[in-house]
């Protein structure tokens, strides 16, 4: 339930990412729903062909970008899991491929995140005036399929100012030529719309001092918004936050406990990693 996850709601998500991007320090967002769970689940939880009598589009790259059997992706992935700043997880008991083979993967693999939020929480961070508000003028790189539309969108209807670049990643025979790519850019902060491999791309940005945010779906939303001539949030007229956007890291380091660098503080870690 929203009420369990240490991060509860778009805000305060969005709130911390932008402490982080103050701070430059490294951080990443990764988010597992039912398409994680079957890269996740192969020869751990059930033998593959289990996994594809299930649901068998699984099977082919179309669903999360990574077709099953694939063993080293359940392998990168896992990583990307272990080592993310926060971990985003559904909470519907209601299908098997949802929270209940989650639960099962987190337990086998003994992973306890130590920073979580809703999986969905892509859309409404997306779905806020603050997520404009905060990142306009942020140096921003655009990963996934749909992202040389959104990058449209967003300088014209948002006024973005500082996308630095476009990189298409369709399924996972493009990620490792994505990542190469990753340290070519001056970008601090990478949204990356491209199923299960986003999470792994989200980790090489934090690697690399940046901050990676798996943004999913969220980008087709805008998109199609845009398209019925609406702002993200539903509204025809662009109405900011009211008040100034305030940063105070000594907030999000007593809330989440997080500690001090040494000799740095008030900072944020440079990353939180399950264990």
């Amino acid at each position: 339930m929203a009420n369990q996850f240490t991060i509860p709601d778009a805000r305060e998500l969005l709130y911390l990412v932008k402490e982080h991007l103050d701070r430059r320090r490294p951080f990443s967002l990764v988010r597992i729903g039912d398409g994680e769970n079957f890269i996740l689940a192969q020869e751990s939880i059930h033998p593959v062909q289990e996994l594809i009598a299930m649901y068998n589009v699984v099977a082919s790259d179309r669903y999360s970008g990574i077709a099953i059997p694939n063993l080293e992706a359940r392998d990168r992935l896992l990583q990307a899991v272990r080592r993310a700043t926060v971990l985003g997880l559904l909470h519907q008991t209601d299908c098997y491929c949802w929270y209940p083979l989650t639960e099962k993967i987190l337990s086998h693999y003994r992973i306890t995140p130590r920073l979580t939020c809703y999986a969905f929480i892509n859309h409404y961070c997306a779905n806020t005036p603050l997520f404009y508000e905060l990142f306009r003028h942020t140096r921003i790189l655009l990963i996934g399929r749909p992202m040389a539309r959104l990058r449209e969108v967003l300088e014209r209807r948002y006024q973005f100012t500082g996308i630095m670049g476009v990189l298409n990643l369709r399924n996972y025979h493009d990620l490792d030529r994505v990542l190469a790519q990753l340290p070519r850019f001056n970008f601090e902060l990478a949204l990356i719309s491209a199923g299960a491999n986003a999470k792994m791309v989200a980790v090489a940005a934090m690697d690399l001092g940046r901050v990676g945010f798996d943004f999913g779906h969220a980008a087709d939303n805008i998109i199609k918004m845009d398209e019925k001539g609406l702002f993200a949030w539903g509204s025809p007229v662009f109405k900011p936050p009211p008040g100034r956007i305030r940063s105070n890291p000594g907030i999000w380091q007593a809330r989440y406990h997080l500690p001090a660098p040494q000799g740095r503080t008030g900072s944020l870690p440079v990353s939180v990693t399950s264990r």
